[in-house]
């Protein structure tokens, strides 16, 4: 479009003007011409630096939810063992309120698996919510552990 403008531009003057003119006119527009393809390119480099930036970010941030889903995860195995444990030795009412807990964990776990394996994959999900949720699911998951 802008060669178009800047070729139209320089036949509706060439046709004006003396010779010497019109050669000046000619070397203006292509100085022009090239000014804009050298800002093109540079535009272009700039945006594609930034695109790696925060493909960077984001590697960075999937690498942190990574380690606090496998974090969550060995807790609730701990968790898991000393309910399995402690009914052995549980009277039957407190087996039944452990066996529920000890079930709401195993649903946690396999909630982290789920999310864990949504991160490692490459779904087309906005990142910034899947972020935020997973960062709740966690929060959750913790509160049931402690």
């Amino acid at each position: 479009m802008r060669n178009s403008v800047i070729a139209l531009m320089i036949v509706s003057v060439f046709f004006s003007c003396s010779r010497n003119e019109k050669q000046d006119i000619a070397d203006k527009a292509q100085d022009a011409q090239e000014l804009v393809e050298e800002k093109t390119d540079s535009t272009v480099e700039g945006l594609k630096d930034e695109a790696k930036d925060v493909s960077k970010n984001i590697e960075s941030e999937k690498d942190a939810l990574v380690s606090k889903i496998d974090y969550s995860k060995e807790q609730i195995n701990i968790k898991l063992k000393q309910a399995d444990e402690d009914i052995k030795h549980a009277s039957a009412q407190e087996k039944a309120r452990l066996e529920k807990k000890k079930n709401e964990l195993k649903n946690s776990l396999d909630e982290l698996d789920k999310s864990l394996e949504e991160l490692k994959s490459e779904k087309k999900r906005d990142w910034k919510e899947f972020k935020k949720d997973l960062n709740k699911q966690i929060d959750k998951v913790q509160e049931k552990i402690q």
